[in-house]
């Protein structure tokens, strides 16, 4: 569906994308993680045809028509009402007929005299992923997309989009909720320096690691700190990936664990390390 092949891009000199090389297949769902700076924009526009190139090849079997966008906000308002913002989008693709029915899925139908610019953060997040999603394009690609929604319209866009991976249509998001992302995604792209870092799916991050955590008395807390685990608040905790080994460790030093929990990783816990390994390059 998608394939970039050593993408490269740089404004004034200074390069934003050194080699960027990845593909996406029809029906996947991507979270495109990575510092402010690292690219995750440019790469954004050149994957929907707003931006050019310096470098490298894309293939891909997808129409501009068929990439729909939800930004973080809108670049242009104006004095515009609800109904003449969404009406003029959609009439940009040849469905201006579909205003009413996007207003009342995205819950505004009685606003629709307002000023745009007078809606909340969440309702314009709703209103644009409608005037996106009404499309139905092939690839949507969300920039932030429950910023400001309140929990039932997170619910209710969760409950959507989880439908509309049914159909086979693929989804690149940017989110800093880490959490939303595993719900929203099934694999990780997470970019720095101008190229991809990981190219990883998610389910295999959450089996990768293993967070061990568990109460000992404080005696044990040399000990447990040469071992590499941290303590806070009355509980030693460590990330590792030989949570056996590990627990022979403790079980062979004779330290009593109480309310010993094993937990697969995160992956707000795996990409933290990411940054982390960045900030000491």
């Amino acid at each position: 569906m998608l394939e970039l092949n050593h993408i490269k891009k740089s404004f004034q000199g200074k390069s934003v994308l050194e080699d960027v090389t990845f593909k996406m297949t029809q029906g996947e769902s991507v979270v495109m993680l990575g510092a402010n700076g690292a690219g995750k924009s440019t790469l954004l526009k050149i994957i929907m045809k707003m931006l050019r190139p310096d470098g490298g090849m894309i293939e891909s079997s997808l129409e501009k028509s068929r990439i729909s966008y939800v930004p973080q906000s809108p670049s242009m308002i104006g004095n515009l009402t609800v109904w003449q913002f969404a009406s003029y989008l959609l009439a940009l693709h040849g469905r201006k007929e579909q205003t009413l029915e996007a207003l009342r899925k995205a819950g505004l139908e009685a606003k629709k005299k307002e000023i745009a610019e007078n809606l909340s953060a969440g309702q314009m997040k709703r209103l644009l992923f409608q005037l996106a999603v009404i499309e139905k394009p092939e690839l949507l690609i969300m920039d932030e997309p429950t910023a400001g929604m309140d929990l039932e319209a997170k619910r209710q866009f969760y409950r959507q989009l989880a439908a509309m991976r049914q159909t086979g249509m693929s989804f690149i998001v940017t989110t800093h909720i880490l959490s939303e992302a595993e719900q929203l995604a099934d694999r990780l792209l997470y970019l720095e320096g101008g190229m991809i870092r990981e190219d990883r799916l998610i389910e295999e991050i959450k089996q990768d690691q293993q967070t061990i955590t568990f109460r000992a008395s404080r005696q044990y807390n040399r000990l447990l700190l040469s071992l590499g685990y941290q303590y806070q608040d009355g509980i030693y905790r460590k990330l590792t990936k030989k949570t056996v080994e590990e627990i022979k460790v403790l079980l062979d030093a004779a330290v009593p664990l109480e309310q010993l929990e094993v937990t697969n990783n995160t992956l707000e816990t795996y990409v933290e390390e990411l940054e982390g390994e960045e900030t000491l390059l």
